[in-house]
């Protein structure tokens, strides 16, 4: 019959096509694991660098706790050092004193040297944090492509089944009608099956008729609607010039009426 090898021939092209969007979401499948491994590998290796990153923070922080002590002391020197002593020359106060304040300047620039590489090792430490946060969007992104593409293989699989039990069906059906010797309730059964189905199908194109249908009428009106408003447009754009020539000259006006009060007001009673 016509209509069972249409409906064979569709039921076979729509499972091949199934097969091979299966095939291309699985081969999808693989590249998007595969992405999410390298973003992973690339995470670990972003997490290695804040780690070895914060480790250098803690000995140069210690060496610049180190140098401020170091300031602290040779500014006590200095302070201790201010007045001469007794019993020593002014002369030799002087140079004393004077070491000890080239000590407190060294002091001061190895403290602020330490202090900056201090702070250079913190921004080492927020960069490497910033690739650990950008590492992880690359995993969750990479993740949810995974997810994504996971869920559109799993609903192939019942639009398969589906296509499947209708094929079977229809196999069913040839056997009964091609069976010898033929089998009468077999194919009174078949008939109304397809009977049925055939119902089904002329529902269904009706129904996207009249759909089509109101789809047009719905179309029709928007059109009429838009030549409407187009010609709104265009006549309020012919009103416009002429509103704006009668603002111009109510203003003109105005300013000659104005002129007119105060010269009035000028003159006098």
């Amino acid at each position: 019959m016509p209509f069972l090898e249409q409906e064979t021939a569709r039921l076979q092209t729509a499972l091949q096509a199934l097969a091979a969007q299966q095939t291309t979401l699985t081969t999808q499948l693989t590249t998007q694991q595969q992405a999410v491994t390298a973003a992973q590998t690339q995470r670990t290796t972003a997490q290695s660098g804040v780690t070895q990153a914060q480790a250098r923070v803690a000995p140069l922080q210690a060496a610049a706790d180190a140098a401020d002590a170091q300031v602290a002391a040779a500014q006590q020197d200095v302070l201790d050092a201010s007045e001469p002593p007794q019993g020593i020359p002014p002369a030799t106060w002087r140079v004393r004193l004077a070491a000890l304040q080239k000590k407190l300047v060294q002091a001061k620039t190895a403290a602020t040297a330490a202090h900056a590489k201090v702070t250079e090792a913190q921004q080492v430490v927020a960069q490497a944090q910033a690739q650990v946060q950008a590492a992880d969007r690359q995993v969750a992104a990479a993740t949810a492509a995974v997810q994504a593409t996971q869920a559109a293989i799993a609903a192939i699989e019942p639009r398969r089944q589906e296509l499947q039990r209708g094929l079977t069906e229809i196999e069913r059906m040839n056997a009964e009608i091609t069976r010898d010797p033929l089998d009468r309730a077999a194919l009174q059964q078949v008939a109304a099956q397809l009977s049925a189905r055939t119902a089904t199908l002329e529902d269904s194109h009706l129904v996207a008729r009249f759909e089509l249908e109101d789809a047009e009428v719905l179309l029709a009106n928007l059109l009429s609607r838009r030549t409407e408003l187009t010609t709104l447009l265009a006549n309020l754009a012919t009103q416009i010039p002429q509103a704006e020539a009668q603002a111009a000259a109510a203003q003109q006006a105005l300013a000659e009426a104005e002129a007119e009060v105060t010269t009035l007001l000028g003159e006098g009673p």
